[in-house]
């Protein structure tokens, strides 16, 4: 077996904090991520450029902030008088893995190659080997604020909770991220939603918010999934391997959802899975992994 692999054994997904983590591998150069189309919801676009730069398309609905979203340099201005945003690490991650993979699957076994281009995980599987190599310290402190076993990996109510304390209690290598408003590429949203297969999800924020006319956030996001969020990559990538059983392609991509909000607050408290969802209420938050 080559440094470069890493094979996990691991049991479904409502038992992820028992998984292991694959060792620290190399990291490889990435590539520009090329240009493609922003469609969210209907009368709005933003295309993003070779050069790392967004431009809007039509903003038919008032209440849209303008988001300029990058891609590879990861340079995004905003509208008026508010500074460009910086994306953090993870983005730069989560990027770097998408435009070099060659193949990727959703799967509750961790296994990454990572001179091969292989990545095959679930959501907190990419979330926690994104932060072991582009954060090592912010994953030093999530290992010992959450208590997990060495070498295992935390549950999404896991993460939610540790982001949920960020802000009465800040750790190394980490920010806390109250509203939705606030998010920024590189930032990590965690929920908790028990079904029959899942006990929640984890996703790495890919673009500066949007607020809709309801109040909720637009947002792209990267991921493992085998369920595709609005104007998803997976679909059509060749590399996103199809799940057995199901057909659809799963692995990493990125999609578009909706973060539903306090109207007074801002503070997370919903999500829609692509824009046209419904909306569900459930434990959420957020955090900003720096270093």
């Amino acid at each position: 077996m080559k440094r470069s692999d890493w094979f996990g054994t691991a049991p479904h997904e409502p038992q992820l904090d028992r998984r292991p983590l694959t060792p620290s591998l190399p990291p490889s150069d990435g590539e520009r991520v090329p240009a493609r189309v922003f469609k969210g919801v209907q009368g709005f676009s933003a295309r993003a450029t070779s050069s790392g730069t967004a431009r809007p398309g039509a903003l038919s609905v008032p209440l849209f902030t303008a988001a300029l979203m990058a891609w590879g340099s990861c340079v995004m201005d905003l509208k008026g008088s508010e500074p460009a945003v910086t994306c953090g690490p993870l983005y730069h991650e989560a990027t770097n893995e998408f435009a070099t993979m060659t193949t990727t699957l959703y799967q509750y076994w961790l296994r990454v190659d990572r001179e091969a281009g292989s990545y095959k995980y679930d959501c907190v599987g990419f979330v926690s080997y994104a932060l072991r190599q582009a954060a090592p310290k912010a994953w030093e402190t999530t290992v010992k604020v959450t208590g997990i076993a060495k070498g295992r990996i935390p549950s999404p109510p896991r993460y939610r909770a540790f982001f949920a304390d960020l802000a009465d209690r800040p750790r190394a290598g980490w920010e806390a991220v109250t509203r939705a408003s606030e998010l920024r590429p590189g930032d990590v949203v965690a929920w908790a939603h028990k079904t029959k297969t899942s006990n929640g999800h984890a996703v790495v924020i890919g673009s500066v918010p949007v607020r809709l006319p309801d109040g909720a956030w637009l947002v792209e996001v990267y991921d493992s999934t085998s369920s595709p969020h609005g104007d998803d990559s997976r679909p059509d990538d060749p590399r996103a391997q199809p799940v057995a059983g199901s057909g659809r392609h799963s692995g990493l991509g990125h999609g578009v959802m909706v973060f539903v909000v306090d109207p007074v607050s801002g503070a997370l408290t919903g999500v829609r899975w692509s824009p046209k969802a419904k909306a569900i209420t459930v434990p959420i938050a957020a955090g900003r992994p720096t270093h």
